[in-house]
């Protein structure tokens, strides 16, 4: 199939479009000028285009047959015109519009544990709203809630386990860990989540579904300091338990600061867990998905 690609560039994108290639999909990708080094020597076809801008998608999707839309921030930085908003909920719109007019019948949205309406946190509830408009749109699509994805991690990589390296290796003699640690997560493979993807574009079965996607086991907070730790061959360090709403305060106080490694939402995301009950497209699929390190 001729597969549009919406978020390749990122580190879930790039390994998304090699599983499509490797499967034999053909892949074009949306880019914005400059980004396009991030997708290395990859033999797709490049679009150049902006999903803040309507009018730079015209003719984008024109000869494809899915979308797969993968563009999701982990915090916003609304004054520089980077928002949940923006790219959560208005950019699948102005996508979704160009991919009818060119008469695409296949959607595909990443999606994310915990998504609902009345949350207070910007994250999840933009991403509830983008579930809610492609579900009420003529189209057969697939939306995927993952949990927090690891893997094929690189120096460069943005994502839960370079975060989490950054932590361990800030202060010379301790780890901080918000609250006791003891919350579960049940991260998911990014090689894993890439091949559901690839499978299930021209798999009616998925069509019109929601799924959600975790890994092998869950494993608490204190368990994946110990594995990265491990794994990396870090220095091993002092555990020291710090109430969480000190942690949120500092957060709000300093999460408009790109360095600092958490937000105030990304704490009550950790802090609620993050699991599934219900990852049963793996055995519909014929996928054993791998452990946390």
């Amino acid at each position: 199939m001729n597969v549009f690609v919406a978020g390749g560039t990122g580190y879930i994108g790039n390994h998304v479009i090699d599983q499509l290639l490797k499967d034999g999909h053909r892949v074009r990708a949306l880019v914005r000028k400059g980004s396009e080094a991030k997708l290395g020597s990859k033999d797709i076809e490049l679009r150049y285009g902006d999903i803040s801008d309507p009018a730079s998608l015209n003719s984008t999707l024109d000869g494809c047959d899915a979308v797969i839309y993968l563009i999701g921030l982990i915090r916003e930085f609304p004054s520089t015109g980077i928002s949940f908003e923006l790219a959560h909920v208005q950019g699948v719109r102005h996508l979704y519009n160009r991919a009818k007019f060119a008469g695409i019948k296949r959607w595909i949205q990443i999606s994310a544990q915990g998504v609902k309406s009345d949350t207070p946190d910007g994250y999840r509830r933009t991403k509830y709203r983008a579930e809610e408009f492609i579900k009420a749109q003529e189209i057969d699509y697939t939306i995927l809630r993952p949990s927090i994805v690891f893997g094929g991690e690189t120096g460069s990589t943005k994502n839960f386990v370079n975060t989490v390296k950054n932590i361990i290796n800030a202060a010379p003699f301790i780890v901080p860990i918000i609250g006791n640690g003891a919350y579960k997560i049940q991260p998911v493979h990014v090689d894993d989540l890439a091949k559901v993807i690839s499978m299930i574009i021209n798999r009616p079965s998925t069509f019109n579904k929601t799924y959600s996607l975790c890994g092998a086991k869950s494993i608490s907070y204190n368990d994946i300091i110990d594995r990265i730790t491990e794994r990396y061959k870090l220095k091993k360090k002092i555990k020291i338990h710090v109430h969480a709403l000190l942690i949120k305060t500092l957060a709000k106080l300093l999460q408009n600061i790109e360095s600092f490694p958490v937000t105030a939402e990304q704490i009550d995301m950790l802090l609620g867990g993050n699991t599934c009950s219900d990852s049963y497209i793996f055995d519909e699929l014929g996928i054993m998905p791998k452990e946390f390190y």
